[in-house]
């Protein structure tokens, strides 16, 4: 029994029609959606955890070295300017994170 041949356009085709239906149906069952019991807790506890660690004080840690290396490197006279402004502006995008969502998130109105 010989099997038919499909093109490359129809087999992305029949993927995409079989990708399309999945979601159709996950969708008309909030059931497997919400497979969790309704709630997202496992996911949230883990954001959470590495929120923690992003922001908490190992990170404190590593920028208060981060600026004690840039203060060595000043003292020595070895200041690259464009490493010192990096180092600032993502230690203050690291820490301010939250409010700058949160500042995003209101003034989109959600």
């Amino acid at each position: 029994m010989k099997f038919p041949v499909l093109t490359k356009v129809a087999a992305r085709v029949a993927v995409n029609g079989l990708a399309m239906s999945a979601i159709l149906a996950a969708s008309l069952a909030p059931e497997l959606a919400h497979a969790a019991g309704g709630t997202a807790a496992p996911v949230e506890g883990i954001l959470d955890w590495f929120v923690g660690v992003l922001q908490g004080n190992v990170a404190r840690s590593v920028a208060i070295i981060a600026v004690c290396f840039l203060g060595f490197l000043f003292l020595t006279g070895r200041m690259a300017w464009n490493m010192a402004f990096s180092i600032v502006i993502g230690i203050a995008i690291i820490f301010g994170a939250a409010q700058l969502v949160d500042a995003m998130k209101s003034s989109a109105g959600i």
